[in-house]
């Protein structure tokens, strides 16, 4: 899934639950994808991979 920077909050808010899972997300920038990861809740230690994808996106996996 691609996300906006403005959409990242409200999609992180609504991914919250009881149980945590992996989710991944495609961001146009590595600061975007760094701020969406430093949201509230931020991602702790291990809980975050980031890899560079063939049409230049950062893909982004992470603990929720």
């Amino acid at each position: 899934m691609t996300v906006t920077t403005s959409d990242a909050q409200t999609l992180k808010n609504a991914l919250r639950s009881g149980v945590k899972t992996w989710h991944t997300l495609s961001f146009a920038t590595m600061d975007e994808a760094v701020n969406f990861v430093n949201l509230d809740p931020p991602q702790q230690s291990g809980e975050v991979c980031f890899s560079y994808a063939p049409n230049g996106r950062i893909e982004l996996m992470y603990f929720l």
